[in-house]
């Protein structure tokens, strides 16, 4: 029987939910029950056990930030662009978020979004993949929006109403983040090679703490001062005067808070 017309989605289409524990894992839930399609958003106003990057918990407030999940099936995409995927959702959210509020918006390494020196962004992308076969990515955005407190370990932290001094609509937002990643998406897999050397120079063009000197902690503990230099094509981080010229993520641990 063929699908009327008004009976397929728009693309992209957000669901709204009050409260969940992770959007990302509802929309993991989704892809395992069959119910989830390429262009489909899972928007929660109030996320219970968000998560980050490395197994760390994402905390915000209900009600006040953007908890949006994007669910992708990759068409020409293979393995090995794994890292220019979550480049290019961050070249876009960073770009999204300079549109609203023009300064000086940057992409920490591998995915953050940071405003100067606050992080306002954090991203987790998980990927369901059989053998070689790239199925299906979730791309977890939480964004800082309305949010004029945070606790003091996240002291770090900055919203886009502390930037602008304007408060926003999350879901109107969380939309329009959602078409235009999936937007750039299309496009960037209509001409993938030229795509993903166009994305990997934007990013590059607003690392964060490019071309300045640096503290880091290495997996064995040791700190060291090293000038941020580029990420490559795989996602590495290249550094000067550290002990190693390349790192993988996970490897080092910013350490902003020292000079």
């Amino acid at each position: 029987m063929t699908q009327k017309k008004a009976d397929i989605p728009q693309f992209p289409m957000v669901i709204e939910l009050p409260q969940v524990d992770s959007t990302n894992n509802y929309a993991l839930s989704q892809i395992r029950e069959g119910l989830a399609y390429h262009g489909m958003g899972v928007f929660a106003h109030e996320q219970l056990a968000g998560k980050g990057q490395r197994g760390k918990k994402w905390v915000t407030a209900p009600g006040q930030n953007i908890h949006l999940s994007l669910i992708m099936a990759p068409k020409s995409l293979e393995l090995d662009h794994l890292f220019a995927l979550s480049a290019m959702i961050a070249v876009e959210t960073r770009a999204f978020l300079a549109d609203l509020a023009p300064g000086n918006w940057f992409i920490k390494w591998p995915n953050d979004i940071y405003f100067q020196d606050r992080k306002a962004v954090g991203m987790l992308i998980e990927n369901i993949i059989t053998g070689q076969k790239w199925k299906w990515a979730v791309a977890g955005i939480g964004v800082n929006i309305n949010q004029d407190h945070f606790p003091e370990e996240l002291k770090q932290a900055v919203s886009l109403k502390q930037v602008t001094g304007k408060s926003y609509d999350c879901l109107k937002l969380a939309n329009g983040l959602a078409e235009r990643v999936f937007k750039r998406l299309a496009d960037f897999e209509a001409g993938l090679e030229r795509s993903v050397a166009v994305t990997l120079e934007q990013y590059n063009r607003f690392l964060f703490k490019r071309g300045e000197q640096t503290v880091f902690r290495d997996e064995a503990g040791t700190i060291f001062n090293a000038g941020v230099k580029a990420v490559n094509a795989d996602g590495k981080l290249l550094l000067d005067g550290a002990p190693r010229r390349v790192y993988e993520y996970g490897e080092l641990s910013w350490l902003l808070d020292r000079k």
